[in-house]
């Protein structure tokens, strides 16, 4: 009885420690960002003005060695509406940078005519919406399959400025980039572990995992990727931390190294990495 109750304070602890947005995962068919706008229009701006000021040197370098850089004044804007949001640690979507720099070499290194790319996490779009950009710049013609426990079609408050508007769906949240999502991006609602299973897919060429963070979650994606990528193939790894996801990082490193994949760590600060492995 007693080491039941000290896991159950276990997993209350690490829920309280998770940024809000994760917490979605736990309530996301009834408002999971709650009832009511978090946050007014001045918070947010203000907040999206202090992200965008910030400058991380770890991140222009990586976008220069790959000689991609996505439109900064369209990322910016993109992040506005669907990645400054209110929480705990502070706010930053260089991620978006990088999965763009990244796509795109790998683009440009390969000849594939349709790209299938696999996300895991669509959250409000953001990370989706990045990649395919870099599929439009590069003319191509491809598929993002983005897997997520929220749905697009359900209106809810999503903890972003356009919660002014009252309760949204995802689908009108980011209606601005329809010509984009309309030839690039299919969303599914639902668990990874059980929504991937349903999907035949041959080949994945590039994947963005970013999903429920645990060990469980990240092996069980990756095992349904194992047999869809060939070599120079992609998975971009969020989350990255030792400290606060240890289970990302113990999943991440076993299957790097006992599946045949090079493994780089890009680090922004303790709460933010990433990892671009390649299939060898």
């Amino acid at each position: 009885m007693k080491n039941k109750i000290l896991k159950m304070g276990q997993k209350i602890a690490m829920r309280i420690n998770e940024p809000i947005d994760r917490l979605a995962n736990w309530s996301y068919h009834n408002y999971p960002f709650g009832n009511t706008p978090r946050g007014n229009i001045e918070y947010y701006k203000n907040t999206w003005l202090e992200a965008m000021q910030k400058k991380y040197a770890v991140v222009d370098q990586y976008t220069k060695k790959t000689g991609y850089e996505i439109d900064l004044t369209w990322f910016h804007e993109l992040a506005l509406h669907t990645q400054v949001v209110k929480k705990r640690s502070e706010i930053c979507y260089q991620h978006g940078r990088l999965l763009y720099a990244t796509l795109s070499a790998y683009m440009a290194e390969n000849s594939h005519h349709n790209i299938n790319i696999l996300e895991t996490g669509t959250a409000r779009g953001f990370s989706s919406l990045c990649m395919a950009r870099a599929l439009q710049d590069a003319g191509r013609a491809g598929k993002i399959f983005t897997f997520d426990v929220l749905p697009h079609e359900t209106k809810m408050y999503w903890n972003c400025i356009d919660d002014e508007m009252g309760p949204q769906t995802r689908k009108q949240l980011i209606n601005k980039y329809e010509s984009l999502i309309d030839n690039y991006i299919i969303f599914i609602q639902g668990d990874s572990k059980i929504q991937l299973k349903k999907i035949d897919i041959s080949r994945i060429h590039f994947a963005f995992l970013d999903g429920a963070h645990t060990y469980e979650h990240v092996m069980s994606e990756f095992n349904f990727l194992r047999s869809k990528q060939l070599q120079k193939d992609v998975i971009f790894f969020d989350d990255y931390t030792p400290d606060n996801f240890p289970g990302v990082v113990k999943a991440v490193d076993k299957l790097c190294f006992e599946n045949n994949y090079t493994k780089e760590v890009i680090t922004l600060n303790k709460n933010r990495g990433y990892v671009i492995a390649r299939k060898k």
